[in-house]
C-alpha cells in the first residue's frame, strides 16, 4: 500500500514537472525571461545542455527556445536591446524631420520720421508684430535694412526709390538702402533673395503708402510702393515661404503692389495730315505750329491705369456748332473730320478716383496768341470769338498737389467787342473759306475816302469794312487781313505809299502773305478795283502794278 503510493507519487511529481517544462511553450509571457537568463557568451551546445537538463524529457520545450534564442542571437541584440534601439532610432528621425523643417527667417527694420532706428528688429513669421514701422502717425520710414538668419546660404538684397533721388542703390544683408539725417520719403522698394539656396524660398513683401493704405504682396524682386506720386512709405511687411507657397493671408486696400501715374496718350487730326503723325504721350507737342494749319478734332486715352479706377473725358468748341452737348472720353474723338471747321477750345478732366488723385493739365497754340498758359481739370484752354483755331496741344497728368508743369496766366483768350476776328469769321461763314472769296469780297465792297489815320490800327478799319460794308484802301486791305489770318494764311497788313500819276506819292494799304506759292506775294484789292487788273498775289515792281514806297508791316 506504502510501496503503490509511493509509486503513484512519484508518478504525480513526474507528470508536474513535464507539465511545468513545457510552459514556456504554451506562454508566451515566459520566453523572454527564459531565454535571458542564457548567456548570449554560451555557445549552442551548451546552451541546449542546459536547457534539456531542466526539462528532462520534453524535447518539444528545448526546440522552441533554440529557435527563439537563435532569432535573438542573428539579429545582433536580444529583443529588448531592439526595443531600446528602435525607440532611439525613431527620436533621432523625428529630430531630423524637426531640423529639416526649421524655416530661415528675415530680420528687418526701418528708419522712421522722428523715432529713428527701433531698439528690436522685426522676425518674419511672428506674430508680436508684423511690420517695421508705423501706421496711423503719418510718419515716413526713411531708411531699411534686412537680414536672413537660419540659412547660412541664403542672403537678401534690397534698394529703395527716395523722393527727389529716385532709386539709391542695392544694399543687402543689414547694410542701410535709403537716408538718414534727410527727412527724405521712401517711396518704393525692391527685395530679393541671393545665394545657393534663394531657390528653395519666395520673398514677399508690401508696402503701407501714404493715402493708400496697405498694397498687395510684391515677391521676388517686383516693384512695392509708389513713384512719381509723392507718397511716403509709412510701414513695410516681410514674409519668407517656401517656393511656391502662397503669401500670408493679410487684407489691403488695393490689389496691386506698385502704383504709379497713368500715362496720357493722345492724337490730334491736322489739316493737310489728318490722323497721320500718330499718338504722342506726357506732355509732346501734337498738331504743328508755324504752319497755319488747324487742329479738326482730338482723341485721348489713359494707360498704365492699374490699381485706380475712373478716366479722362474731354470735349471741344468747334467752328460753325459751338461746344459739343456730350463729353467725350477714353480714346473716343471730339471734333470733326473732313469738313473743315477748326477746334477753338478744349476741356480736359479726370474722372473717379483718377480725379482724387492726379491733376491733368493741357496747353494749346492758338492763332496768332501762339502757346496758352496751362489749364487744368475741365478748364476751357483756347479763345473764344475770335474765330482763331487751335493747332497743337500739349497734355500732363501728376500727382495731386505736386504742382504745376508751367505758367497758368493767359489759358483762355475771351473775345471782346473790340476785336474784329470774329465779323471777319462770320464773314467768311456766308462767302466760303477759301483765300479767293475773302479777296473777292473785300475788292467789291464800296469805297468811301475817309480821312483816318492808318495809326488806329487794322483792327479798327476792319471792324468799319465788316460794319459798313465800306471803306477805303485801309478799310479793304484790313478786311482781307483780318479774313487770311482767319483762314490761316500768314499774312501781315501794311501800310506806306504809291506813286502818283501826276508826280508825288498817296498813302496806301495792302496785304503781304508769307510762304504763299514759294515765296511772299502781294494782295491789293484796292488796286483791283480801280485799275481792273489783277491785284491777287502779285510782287513788287511786277509789268503793270503799282510802285510801291516807303511801306511797312504793321503786324
Amino acid at each position: 500500500m506504502k510501496k503503490k503510493f509511493f509509486v503513484q507519487s512519484i508518478m504525480a511529481i513526474t507528470t508536474i514537472g513535464m507539465l511545468f517544462t513545457a510552459l514556456p511553450v504554451l506562454a508566451e509571457d515566459v520566453v523572454p525571461s527564459a531565454v535571458s537568463s542564457v548567456s548570449v557568451s554560451s555557445s549552442a551546445n551548451e546552451t541546449e545542455e542546459s536547457v534539456t537538463a531542466g526539462s528532462g524529457s520534453g524535447t518539444g520545450g528545448s526546440t522552441s527556445a533554440k529557435e527563439d534564442f537563435s532569432r535573438t542571437t542573428e539579429a545582433g541584440s536580444n529583443p529588448s536591446e531592439t526595443k531600446e534601439t528602435s525607440e532611439k532610432s525613431e527620436e533621432e528621425i523625428e529630430e531630423g524631420e524637426e531640423d529639416a523643417q526649421k524655416m530661415p527667417v528675415v530680420s528687418y527694420a526701418a528708419h522712421v520720421q522722428r523715432t529713428g532706428w527701433p531698439d528690436k528688429e522685426v522676425i518674419s513669421g511672428e506674430t508680436t508684430q508684423t511690420y517695421a514701422g508705423s501706421t496711423g502717425r503719418g510718419l515716413r520710414v526713411e531708411a531699411i535694412r534686412a537680414s536672413v538668419k537660419g540659412d547660412q546660404n541664403l542672403g537678401i538684397t534690397y534698394n529703395t526709390y527716395v523722393q527727389r533721388n529716385g532709386w539709391t542703390g542695392s544694399q543687402s544683408n543689414g547694410a542701410v538702402a535709403g537716408t538718414t539725417g534727410q527727412s527724405l520719403r521712401v517711396e518704393a522698394i525692391v527685395m530679393q533673395l541671393t545665394g545657393t539656396d534663394a531657390d528653395k524660398y519666395d520673398l514677399y513683401y508690401r508696402v503701407h503708402v501714404q493715402s493708400f493704405g496697405w498694397l498687395a504682396w510684391a515677391k521676388n524682386g517686383e516693384v512695392a510702393g509708389t513713384t512719381n506720386l509723392s507718397r511716403r512709405i509709412e510701414a513695410y511687411e516681410v514674409a519668407l515661404v517656401k517656393k511656391d507657397e502662397a503669401a500670408p493671408a493679410r487684407s489691403a486696400s488695393r490689389n496691386v503692389a506698385y502704383l504709379t501715374i497713368p500715362t496720357v496718350t493722345y492724337q490730334t487730326h491736322v489739316q493737310r495730315y489728318g490722323w497721320g503723325q500718330g499718338e504722342v504721350s506726357n506732355g509732346a507737342l501734337s498738331g504743328t505750329t508755324g504752319q497755319g494749319l488747324r487742329m479738326e478734332a482730338l482723341k485721348i486715352h489713359l494707360d498704365n491705369t492699374t490699381g485706380f479706377t475712373g478716366g479722362i473725358s474731354y470735349c471741344a468748341h468747334i467752328q460753325r456748332f459751338g461746344w459739343e452737348q456730350n463729353w467725350k472720353s477714353d480714346g473716343v474723338m471730339t471734333g470733326t473730320v473732313g469738313k473743315g471747321l477748326r477746334l477753338e477750345t478744349v476741356r480736359i478732366r479726370l474722372t473717379g478716383e483718377m480725379a482724387n488723385c492726379f491733376d491733368v493739365y493741357y496747353r494749346t497754340h492758338v492763332q496768332r496768341f501762339g502757346w496758352t498758359g496751362w489749364a487744368s481739370n475741365g478748364a476751357d484752354c483756347g479763345s473764344a470769338g475770335y474765330g482763331y483755331r487751335l493747332e497743337a496741344i500739349e497734355i500732363r497728368i501728376v500727382a495731386k498737389g505736386s504742382g504745376v508743369p508751367g505758367s497758368t496766366a493767359n489759358t483762355f483768350h475771351q473775345y471782346t467787342v473790340r476785336d474784329a476776328y470774329p465779323l471777319a469769321c462770320a464773314r467768311l461763314d456766308q462767302i466760303g473759306w477759301n483765300l479767293r472769296a475773302a479777296y473777292n469780297w473785300a475788292r467789291n465792297f464800296r469805297y468811301i475816302s475817309m480821312d483816318i489815320p492808318s495809326s488806329r490800327g487794322a483792327r479798327y478799319f476792319a471792324t468799319l469794312a465788316f460794319t459798313n460794308q465800306s471803306g477805303d484802301c485801309y478799310g479793304k486791305s484790313a478786311s482781307f487781313y483780318e479774313m487770311a489770318k482767319a483762314l490761316g494764311y500768314d499774312a501781315h497788313w501794311v501800310v506806306g505809299y504809291v506813286a502818283a500819276s501826276g508826280g508825288g506819292r498817296e498813302e496806301h494799304g495792302w496785304v503781304e502773305i508769307d510762304n504763299y506759292n514759294g515765296g511772299t506775294h502781294v494782295f491789293d484789292p484796292s488796286f483791283e478795283q480801280g485799275v481792273h487788273k489783277n491785284g491777287f498775289a502779285i510782287t513788287y515792281g511786277q509789268k503793270g502794278t503799282w510802285k510801291y514806297l516807303d511801306y511797312s508791316r504793321q503786324n
